[in-house]
């Protein structure tokens, strides 16, 4: 924590120089400027990849659209006291998305996952499948246009962009998106009711229980001070409900503090509630038409957990060259999440759940003839401390992960 906090400071100063000697244009200019970079030319690297914006404007005039993309991946996780998991696949992802009227639409995104590998039981839904799952399917209406749109079904959880607070995964219930946009700023609140699941979208119930709930109230904005840097930010306020005893029991063996019950699925119950804030900064400063970097910042706190428990930080460098028919990057992100700052079955396996300090490491290549992405990742995620044997103590170990992939960026029919 200490590495981390140092670094938040160095990273800080470092955003502020770069922001007094490089913005150098009045507000007039700064309205008619727009901003590009390496990394907003990347097909794999921007917060909001400008090619898939193209694509659904070429395809906008459309009653229906259809985008897909293909991944190849290959993933080996090892702890220290060698538990294993190997896998290697393909999948196909395919975005869909039909004009049921001009203001009423259909979207939904969906992966057809192939995988062969071998896990150790106690990675649990983590071995190699094969199958179909959607990652969101929902109506989206656009209440006003370019500034309320209400959404329902499956939302996809990938915009808040923090697999510290949940990984890749789509919950079905509501949500409400209000939203100003200018040339230099803009500014948005967005609002969730969620029901959280698993990746299958089943509920995870063992017993009769009550029904789960997620809800987030989101303030955004984003600032273009010029053609060479932006700044985004983000508060998010979070609050679960009735969580299944069965997510409690893996999220026990995946880094919350256990309760004194709890010893099978059926009566496994959470320590302590979920109810807290997460910030988020990214700045993005170009150096020259060739080389820019990307500076993100996040920090939560459970308020309902000690405050020995419930907080986490993370801070992410991008930096990528543009070379002309390449584009070359890298990321690095050092990180610590306690034990209890959010449910650990909903987080990233990858960075280890909860209870984890580490680092990780991705080098990429993209092709930008071709838009085919190479890239490759490792992290080291620690434990951060040892609370003792846990219902697997095996899974509350140091690990590492290995994984490459080779994507194709968004085609479309």
């Amino acid at each position: 924590m200490r590495e981390l906090k140092c670094l938040h400071i160095c990273a800080q100063l470092f955003a502020m120089w770069c922001l007094i000697v490089t913005t150098n244009v009045d507000n007039a200019m700064a309205e008619e400027s727009s901003y590009d970079s390496s990394i907003q030319r990347s097909n794999f690297m921007a917060i909001e990849p400008r090619y898939k914006k193209s694509l659904e404007k070429q395809l906008e005039d459309r009653r229906s659209q259809f985008l897909w993309r293909m991944r190849f991946d290959s993933e080996s996780l090892q702890t220290d006291k060698n538990a294993q998991s190997q896998s290697v696949g393909a999948k196909a992802r395919a975005q869909f998305q039909y004009k049921l009227l001009e203001n009423l639409k259909f979207k939904s995104k969906v992966n057809l996952s192939l995988e062969s590998g071998r896990s150790q039981d106690i990675f649990g839904d983590l071995e190699p499948s094969s199958g179909i799952y959607p990652q969101e399917l929902k109506l989206s209406l656009d209440a006003v246009e370019d500034h309320i749109t209400l959404e329902a079904g499956q939302i996809h959880q990938r915009w808040l962009n923090e697999p510290l607070f949940i990984g890749g995964l789509g919950f079905p219930g509501a949500a409400q998106k209000f939203q100003i946009k200018k040339k230099s700023w803009d500014l948005g609140l967005i609002t969730q009711q969620l029901i959280p699941t698993s990746s299958t979208l089943s509920t995870r119930v063992a017993e009769r229980e009550g029904t789960p709930s997620l809800f987030t109230e989101s303030i955004q904005a984003g600032v273009r001070p010029s053609s060479n840097n932006f700044i985004l930010g983000r508060v998010t306020m979070y609050k679960y409900n009735d969580l299944p005893s069965v997510v409690a029991y893996w999220s026990r063996i995946y880094g919350n503090t256990p309760s004194n019950f709890g010893n099978d699925i059926n009566n496994s119950t959470f320590r302590y509630d979920f109810s807290g804030w997460m910030g988020q900064m990214a700045y993005e400063q170009k150096f020259s038409n060739s080389f820019s970097m990307q500076f993100q910042y996040m920090a939560m706190k459970n308020t309902a957990a000690p405050d020995d428990s419930g907080e986490s930080q993370a801070i992410t460098v991008t930096a990528a060259n543009d070379f002309g028919r390449w584009i070359i990057g890298g990321r690095y992100k050092n990180y610590f999440i306690e034990s209890d700052a959010v449910p650990a079955y909903y987080n990233s396996h990858r960075l280890g759940h909860n209870n984890r300090t580490g680092n990780e490491y991705e080098i990429m290549f993209e092709s930008k003839d071709w838009g085919v992405n190479f890239s490759a990742t490792y992290v080291k995620a620690d434990l951060l401390r040892d609370q003792g044997q846990t219902a697997s103590e095996l899974q509350q170990d140091n690990q590492q992960t290995f994984y490459i992939q080779v994507e194709t960026m968004y085609d479309f029919i």
